[in-house]
């Protein structure tokens, strides 16, 4: 019963660093267009975008075993 509630979760992961990363980088780049200096909501921006990476490594590297 446990491996049937990881597999969603891990897709739910997935779907969430990829939005994070996207989102982050989105944010990120329309802040340094209008704005060119470091402000804590610019390092906030990147350690969403740090976790979301972080996301989908981790769903990378662990496959599923089905046996």
């Amino acid at each position: 019963m446990e491996e049937e509630n990881k597999a969603p979760r891990k897709t739910w992961d997935l779907m969430i660093g990829i939005t994070l990363v996207l989102l982050g980088s989105f944010r990120l780049y329309n802040r340094f267009q209008a704005e060119s200096e470091w402000t804590f909501r610019s390092l906030f921006t990147i350690v969403f975008i740090i976790f979301g990476g972080y996301l989908i490594f981790r769903y990378l590297q662990n496959p599923d075993k089905k046996d």
